[in-house]
């Protein structure tokens, strides 16, 4: 995916969430971020499944949108919630996905 695929997902996201879109940025870094600034995705996704790219994407809003400071039971609702307007859920080992499952089906390529 692009930037603009991405800024794409966060603005659908966050349109269906009732919080305000932000800019995407992809960076070579070890992990994403969201801060009050922008979102940053790192280039790493292009080697996993596209829909682990917009769970990517998804969560990252959800941390702009919602709860940056953590992964409380309020953020994985929310997180869930998005989720669900791609045809994902999620299963959890803490905050992130042990599994993930688009239209049912197990995704393969994820971290």
């Amino acid at each position: 995916m692009n930037r603009e695929d991405y800024q794409t997902i966060v603005d659908l996201t966050s349109e269906a969430l009732g919080i305000l879109s932000i800019p995407v940025r992809i960076k070579n870094v070890r992990a994403g971020r969201a801060n009050k600034n922008y979102i940053t995705l790192p280039k790493w996704l292009d080697h996993y499944d596209e829909q682990y790219q917009i769970y990517y994407a998804v969560h990252e809003t959800c941390h702009y949108g919602y709860y940056p400071k953590g992964h409380n039971l309020s953020f994985k609702t929310s997180e869930d919630k998005a989720l669900a307007l791609w045809d994902i859920k999620i299963e959890r080992h803490k905050a992130y996905p042990k599994a993930l499952y688009a239209n049912g089906k197990r995704i393969e390529n994820i971290l």
